[in-house]
């Protein structure tokens, strides 16, 4: 019997994670740690405050 386990999250929809206090050093760390396989990580900006937003692949 095989078990599979997955490291990563796994997001039907798209998520939104506050950013705004985490130093600027941290942030790559913070998007390897929401980065969903195939997925888009990228930053957003909305009324002063910072999110990393996380866009799943809809090829799945």
């Amino acid at each position: 019997m095989s078990m599979q386990s997955h490291a990563s999250p796994r997001y039907a929809s798209p998520t939104r994670v506050d950013v705004t206090e985490c130093r600027a050093d941290r942030i790559a760390d913070r998007a390897r740690a929401n980065r969903v396989a195939g997925s888009e990580v990228h930053l957003e900006r909305r009324g002063g405050r910072t999110y990393l937003v996380t866009i799943p692949d809809d090829t799945r």
